[in-house]
């Protein structure tokens, strides 16, 4: 089998098993809450954006470094603030801001971006890892309330 035909057949495999992943966990709801209007939960909610765009940046600047280990630690750390924003949130803030269909393409498409840059990191594809984060990044700016316009150009600028 040639090379990009297994990373083909890999990534499938990963996304299944990660689309099963999702729907075994109830992520998928049948009914969408409305948004809270506490002022506590709402920081709470956008702390946890934030905390997710931090490990975003952060291995993003390890991947511009060069640097592989905390590469793959700093996207292990973004792996796991994601699933703790989706995990608490997704059922609710994330399906509300962004709607049922997109909010659930959200918490499907993101996690895949992660597991790709893993996976590119690994290869050394510097490269495809980057372009998978800069995606990641665009899908996080869009769960800011209200709309952060430095966040959404902060996507398109070098890694520092």
């Amino acid at each position: 089998m040639a090379p990009n035909m297994r990373l083909a057949t890999r990534l499938t495999i990963l996304a299944a098993a990660l689309l099963a992943a999702v729907t075994l966990s109830g992520a998928a709801p049948c009914a969408v809450a409305a948004p809270s209007s506490g002022g506590d939960d709402d920081a709470v909610f956008q702390a946890a954006v934030a905390e997710a765009e931090s490990r975003n940046r952060a291995a993003l600047r390890a991947i511009a470094d060069r640097d592989r280990p905390r590469a793959k630690a700093e996207l292990a750390g973004l792996r796991d603030a994601f699933g703790r924003l989706a995990e608490r949130f997704g059922k609710t803030r994330i399906l509300a801001l962004r709607g049922e269909t997109e909010g659930v393409t959200l918490l499907v498409d993101l996690p895949m971006r992660i597991v790709t840059a893993q996976m590119m990191v690994d290869f050394g594809r510097a490269d495809v890892a980057t372009s998978s984060l800069v995606a990641v990044c665009r899908l996080l700016v869009t769960l800011h309330v209200p709309p952060d316009p430095a966040a959404a150009a902060a996507c398109e600028a070098e890694p520092r």
